[in-house]
């Protein structure tokens, strides 16, 4: 389901997705409604998500890999992924549906929202989690990286292992991109 990006923080219950969105949007109107660069990037601005989120590149080739976890995601993963690719990484039934919504959050741009349903194999039953995906701009401007949060919603609040992920629901919110004048690229 499309929405409008005002309506984005509306949308958001979790504090620190409602966190990195204000962030992100108040970084996006400050570029002048383009997408923020990973650089600009300040976590001290959302620190109760730290544990949390995570930044996948896409390299030169189009092929994903992992840049940075928190620390939940880590204990997700069973062990910390930076610097693998999705490939290494994702099973061969979810790596489709996880190369699927990275791509269209670059090449659209859009933030995405999910609620999914992930299986680790370390656990019988499908633990409930909830994402935000938004994309962020290299120094030369090309969108090439993706900064999300993901809570999976546990007693204890992670899990470990691989993820199998059922998605719930999902909303996308389309970034309008301010155009660049001729002169300016001059």
């Amino acid at each position: 389901m499309t929405r409008p990006l005002a309506s984005l923080i509306d949308a958001l219950t979790l504090p620190g997705h409602r966190a990195v969105a204000r962030y992100w949007l108040a970084q996006y109107r400050a570029a002048g409604n383009r997408v923020p660069a990973l650089s600009s990037l300040d976590p001290l601005q959302f620190p109760a998500a730290l544990p949390d989120i995570w930044i996948v590149d896409q390299d030169d080739d189009g092929v994903f890999r992992f840049h940075l976890l928190g620390q939940n995601m880590i204990d997700w993963h069973g062990s910390n992924p930076k610097g693998l690719t999705f490939e290494e990484v994702y099973t061969p039934t979810v790596l489709p549906a996880v190369t699927a919504m990275v791509r269209q959050v670059i090449d659209c741009p859009a933030i995405c929202h999910q609620h999914t349903l992930s299986m680790t194999r370390n656990r019988l039953s499908p633990v409930p989690s909830e994402r935000i995906a938004l994309p962020l701009a290299d120094t030369d401007g090309r969108i090439r990286h993706l900064f999300g949060v993901t809570v999976y919603k546990t007693r204890d609040g992670h899990g470990d292992g691989l993820i199998r992920n059922d998605i719930q629901s999902e909303q996308w919110y389309p970034v309008a991109q301010a155009e660049i004048a001729a002169d300016a690229t001059a």
